[in-house]
């Protein structure tokens, strides 16, 4: 099962954060006891930001179930989170300048926030089948079963065996 080592739950979101995301493809984030006033309006509000290891390239981050793979890091990513519950995420697959304070991860649709959303990155080397999907077919139920939930630990999303000619990968139990 992949490690989680980061983990924050919505609690707020700006008035503009809809609006700032789809202009400039970006999220702010702050805890929502350190937020300053005037950057409230445009950022996602978090509470519970719990950090237990370094945020670093090759990681993936995942809002509520989306993943988006961390391309680069800046230098006070991982302090900002610590000490303020911080980020700036950029969703521009590695395009633009790196700021001390950003994470930037793969150009990807920003998915609607929702008060109540996990915020959580999650260790690369456990998430090796992120983004992919995985069907498991074939008559012996239990080992097919053991398959899947091998493969989701893994990263992939399972489908049915109906959705099989649609999974990137098929394991056919025999």
């Amino acid at each position: 099962m992949a490690k989680k080592y980061y983990s924050s739950k919505i609690v707020g979101i700006g008035g503009e954060v809809g609006k700032f995301t789809s202009l400039v493809k970006m999220l702010v984030i702050f805890d929502d006891s350190m937020v300053l006033p005037e950057l409230r309006n445009f950022s996602v509000l978090h509470s519970g930001n719990k950090l237990t290891d370094v945020i670093k390239a090759g990681d993936y981050l995942q809002i509520a179930d989306n993943k988006f793979k961390i391309l680069r890091v800046g230098n006070e990513v991982n302090n900002n989170i610590r000490s303020l519950g911080h980020i700036v995420i950029k969703f521009n697959d590695d395009k633009e300048e790196l700021l001390e304070g950003s994470l930037h991860v793969e150009d990807k649709p920003i998915p609607k926030i929702r008060i109540g959303d996990e915020i959580a990155i999650y260790e690369a080397s456990a998430s090796v089948l992120a983004g992919k999907t995985a069907a498991v077919v074939g008559d012996d139920k239990a080992l097919c079963t053991a398959l899947a939930v091998i493969l989701n630990d893994n990263g992939a999303r399972i489908l049915t065996s109906e959705e099989a000619e649609k999974a990137d990968i098929v394991v056919d139990v025999k």
